[in-house]
């Protein structure tokens, strides 16, 4: 027995060694159990140092499917022993070399290596020569030429290599020889040669003992007893058209296909003539139930479908022979050449290094990168490019690779650490297709499922929770659901509670909580002595190592309406007080004020005063501060004691009410002058005053946003306007000076000529009569006899005429004071002087400069002096209203 390593790869995964090794062994056939094959354990001891290290607990998988029957394997240490007796040829038949392989994993906690493991059965002589038969018959002419070959039975021998038939020997004798030859298949035999001619009136036959020999030590042999009998001369033998035949045959040919047509011809007449065929007597019978050879036409067919996986190569022997008496048969020799064609489809042998249940293969989500998950064995019984195969691997997730270990050998390992919680299954398939032509795939589906770790703590879903809970409730009552989530599954996603005090850092005596996260108070609590409480929670998980994390509860306790008022002010014995009351303290001054205190908060704290009794004397009392006061006269004759009965109430639900008797005892002393009610009232304006005085200021500024906004359109509309006057009467002719009064002094401005019409727009609302397009008859009005100017509106001088505002015409000459009137310009010194002028004879002023240049005037517009004016950067026009006109540019007038 010997042992051979072959390194065929080395990967170093940081410190740990991985690699895969072929490791042979040799064994003899018909050894004893339970001989020891070898221990794999002895070979992963070594690193690429040389440095000889130890691997407790370690543990050999078998890979492959199948060692054979006769082999055992031990997974503690690897070992290989012999179960029972080899018998080389029912394990390998006739191959020249019978080796069994399989693969075997080595897993620790530090490496991991992959073996290869070839175990070759060496052959032992054990089987001797054999013959199909025991005798055999030959027939042979007497006219047979010298060196006539005739094929005699192949012995076989089981045994391969020198332990086979090695030659063959014929018993002596004058008349004939053998020589061994050796078919394509390598099977020897003999053939038996005339050497001497023959005579049959001097011997009809002959008996002879042939032995074929092997070339074992020792060697064994088998015999066979061969009859040669010698027939009378027949004039012609059978010639075939060729002593050789080479047939290819492709494997996939169709059964009952014509392979060869044999013709051999006999010139002889008659049955002399006639050639039938038949397969020589040393075929054997499997090629006979492979081939079929018609016995008249020579025909040879495909009778059942050939392998080329099985057999090659196929050596027939055909004889023809005429049906004359005493024939002498003609040979000939057909090789028959089965072609590989692409038939065979890869074949995929996967076997998982982990557990497999229901055909899912297990691998924790801790195995690190680079690590072994599976071995793939690929086969193709084709052979050349027919059976080269690709190895390919989907599904991966950039988290599983596929390696080559060796020829026809593949390793699954991992690329990257595994994640459970982000993919918990894989789906891989394995491709396996070869280069035929076409090519041939095999597809195989390998699911892996991650088994948890214990690496996820629990999480809950914020940091900080909050509870609340009603004062004087019972122990045990339910706070608030508080749940954490742990990815994890199994034992390491159980979650339980834990709740501890954040002050001591001990278990809760406030509060417990149960493994479905609900929170329940161990004791009743007081809102006065606690409103709040901070609680850690701690969820741990139930892997190993545990994992924990914290979170934050507060328990916000609830105040409820459970302590009166307490009157702490005027102080009380036996619940009544004596206040002193001064004498003639007049109505509005304040006697007392009661003070109390309710330690309840929110509504339950806020407090109500009333007088319940003692009103009717003329005291009251405020309800929000509680102080008493006179709210009318007091007949002060006619008691020297007043006697009021207070009380105090909450706002709670229900409210709770304290009472307090105040005595008030008359005193000489004189009511103090700023202790009166409505003064405080009136110097501290309640909150709904400010309220009101906010809303009234948005009020305002409000509108006068609107009216700045309205104001401000108007001033743009105005200005898109062209500038020549909108008053009525005025177009667009060549603007005319007209002297106007501007603050203290007059001034001349251009205007155009007046083109003055009484008639409406007709823009809607006016009456009827009113507008030049009215077209109903005698019911117009005749303005004609209408001499001045109708006061216009500050619509009107802006728009023109409308429905409301129309002025009839006016005579050029007129010299009414409100009117436009025919002026000529006055002289600069004119309007200074007049400047000088009071506000008495402004309007004498103005009269008389009217009436010296009337005849040269234009168009003026003047009003009688005003005592309220406006001024601004524009031109002022003053009106019959009290409210100024503004022009922005000459001619043109807006109101200001």
């Amino acid at each position: 027995m010997s042992l051979v390593f072959t390194l065929v790869c080395v990967s170093l995964l940081s410190e740990v060694v991985s690699e895969e090794r072929t490791v042979r062994y040799k064994i003899y056939e018909e050894v004893r159990p339970p001989t020891v094959i070898g221990t794999l354990a002895s070979n992963v001891t070594w690193t690429p140092d040389k440095t000889r290290r130890t691997f407790p607990g370690i543990r050999f998988k078998l890979m492959s499917p199948s060692t054979g029957s006769f082999i055992r394997f031990r997974e503690s240490d690897g070992r290989l022993t012999v179960e029972e007796r080899v018998d080389r040829e029912r394990v390998c038949k006739r191959n020249p070399r019978c080796v069994i392989t399989f693969d075997v994993a080595f897993v620790s906690a530090e490496q991991f290596e992959l073996f290869h493991v070839e175990v070759e059965v060496l052959d032992v002589n054990d089987n001797s020569p054999e013959f199909p038969r025991a005798e055999c018959t030959v027939e042979i002419s007497e006219s047979a030429a010298l060196g006539t070959r005739i094929a005699l039975d192949a012995a076989e021998d089981a045994d391969v290599g020198s332990n086979s038939i090695q030659t063959y020997h014929l018993s002596e004798n004058t008349h004939f020889s053998i020589d061994v030859v050796t078919r394509v298949d390598g099977v020897k035999y003999a053939e038996l040669v005339l050497v001497k001619e023959l005579d049959r009136e001097s011997r009809a036959f002959f008996a002879l003992k042939l032995v074929a020999a092997d070339g074992g030590h020792p060697a064994k042999s088998g015999a066979t007893n061969v009859t040669v009998k010698v027939k009378d001369a027949n004039d012609n033998s059978p010639l075939f058209d060729h002593i050789h035949y080479s047939v290819d045959v492709p494997e996939d040919t169709p059964v009952d296909s014509l392979l060869l047509d044999l013709n051999a011809v006999d010139p002889d007449e008659g049955l002399n003539g006639q050639v039938v065929y038949e397969f020589g007597k040393q075929v054997t019978k499997k090629i006979r139930q492979l081939f079929k050879l018609d016995y008249k036409t020579g025909h040879l067919t495909l009778q059942s479908p050939v392998d080329y996986e099985d057999e090659t190569t196929y050596e027939i022997d055909v004889q023809a022979t005429d049906l004359g008496h005493n024939p002498v048969p003609s040979v000939c020799k057909i090789i028959i050449n089965i072609r590989d064609v692409n038939d065979n489809p890869p074949e995929i042998i996967l076997t998982s290094i982990t557990s497999v249940t229901d055909g899912v293969a297990h691998v924790s989500e801790a195995t690190g990168q680079d690590i072994l998950v599976a071995l793939i064995g690929i086969k193709d019984k084709d052979t050349g490019v027919n059976g080269q195969v690709s190895c390919t691997l989907n599904g991966g997730h950039g988290n599983f690779r596929l390696k080559r270990a060796y020829e026809g050998s593949y390793t699954i390992v991992t690329m990257a650490p595994l994640d459970r919680e982000n993919i918990a299954e894989y789906n891989l398939t394995v491709v396996a297709e070869d280069f035929g032509v076409p090519p041939l795939r095999t597809v195989t589906h390998y699911i892996i499922r991650l088994t948890d770790v214990n690496d996820n703590a629990p999480t809950f879903s914020a940091k900080i929770y909050e509870g609340f809970i009603e004062e004087n409730q019972l122990p045990g009552t339910y706070i608030t659901t508080i749940l954490a989530s742990d990815q994890d599954s199994g034992l390491n996603g159980e979650i339980t509670y834990e709740l501890f005090d954040t002050d001591t850092n001990s278990v809760s005596r406030f509060a417990i909580m149960n493994q479905a996260g609900n929170v329940y108070a161990l004791q009743s609590f007081n809102y006065e002595v606690t409103k709040r409480l901070d609680l850690r929670i701690q969820a741990s998980d139930r892997g190993w190592p545990q994992l924990h994390s914290n979170a934050v509860l507060i328990i916000n306790v609830v105040d409820q309406n459970d302590n009166t008022p307490s009157i702490s002010q005027p102080p009380l014995v036996n619940g009544s007080g004596e206040i002193q009351l001064p004498r003639d303290a007049p109505p509005g001054y304040i006697v007392t004020r009661i003070v109390a205190k309710d330690s309840d908060a929110g509504l339950n704290a806020e407090l109500t005063y009333k007088l319940y009794d003692g009103g009717d004397f003329g005291f009251a009392i405020d309800p929000n501060t509680g102080e008493i006061y006179i709210n009318r006269k007091i007949a002060y004759d006619e008691y020297d004691l007043w006697k009021v009965l207070v009380t105090v109430n909450d706002n709670g639900h229900p409210s709770l009410t304290s009472t307090a008797t105040i005595h008030f005892t008359l005193t000489e002393s004189t009511p103090s002058n700023g202790n009166f009610y409505d003064e405080r009232e009136d110097g501290e304006p309640k909150q709904w005053m400010l309220i009101l005085i906010l809303a009234l200021t948005s009020s305002s500024l409000l509108f006068l946003a609107i009216l700045s906004f309205i104001l401000c359109k108007s001033r743009k509309n105005g200005q898109k306007r062209q500038g020549y006057s909108t008053l009525p009467g005025y177009g667009k002719g060549n603007a005319r000076p007209i002297t106007v009064w501007k603050g203290n002094s007059m001034m001349t401005i251009a205007v155009r000529d007046p083109q003055i019409s009484g008639k409406d727009s007709g823009k809607g609302d006016s009456d009827a009569n009113d507008s030049d397009s009215d077209i109903s008859e005698g019911l117009k009005k005749d303005y004609t006899s209408y001499k001045g100017l109708w006061a216009c509106t500050s619509e009107c001088r802006i728009l023109g005429h409308s429905d409301r505002c129309w002025s009839p015409s006016v005579s050029v000459n007129s010299r009414h004071l409100s009117t436009f009137s025919r002026t000529r310009p006055c002289s600069q010194a004119t309007l200074q002087r007049s400047s000088y002028d009071t506000q008495t004879n402004r309007s004498v002023a103005l009269h008389s400069l009217t009436e010296d240049q009337q005849s040269q005037y234009d168009y003026i517009h003047v009003c009688s002096p005003q005592s309220q004016r406006r001024q601004d950067s524009e031109n002022i026009v003053f009106t019959h209203s009290t409210k100024p006109i503004a022009t922005e540019s000459p001619g043109r007038f807006t109101e200001a």
